[in-house]
C-alpha cells in the first residue's frame, strides 16, 4: 500500500502538468526550431562546466566506487539545472512559454 501512494501521487502530478512550448511573434518554426537547438547546446556545456563529470578517477587511487557517487551526483545536478537554462536562454530571445494546443 505503501509503494502505490507515491505512484499515485505522481501519476496525478503528471496528468495535471500542461505541456508548454515556446513561441515568440513573427518567427518560423524552422528559426524557432535553430534558436531552441542553440539554448539547448549552450545549456549542455555550461551544465558540464558547472556539474563536470567526474569519471575519471585521479592516478594512484585504485578505488573507484566513491568517485562514481560523485559522478552520479553530477549528472543528477545537469539533469535539473540543463532545463533551467535552456528556459533563460529562450527567454532572452524573446520567447515566451506557452500552453500547447
Amino acid at each position: 500500500m505503501r509503494a502505490i501512494l507515491p505512484l499515485a501521487l505522481l501519476l496525478a502530478l503528471t496528468a495535471c502538468s500542461t505541456p508548454t512550448r515556446w513561441e515568440k511573434d513573427g518567427i518560423s518554426d524552422e528559426t524557432k526550431e535553430q534558436d531552441l537547438t542553440v539554448c539547448q547546446r549552450a545549456a549542455a556545456k555550461q551544465g558540464l562546466a558547472y556539474y563536470p563529470s567526474m569519471v575519471n578517477v585521479p592516478p594512484g587511487w585504485g578505488y573507484s566506487q566513491p568517485w562514481g557517487y560523485l559522478d552520479t551526483m553530477s549528472d543528477s545536478q545537469r539533469y535539473y539545472a540543463e532545463p533551467r537554462m535552456v528556459s533563460a536562454c529562450m527567454r532572452y530571445k524573446g520567447y515566451e512559454q506557452v500552453p500547447a494546443n
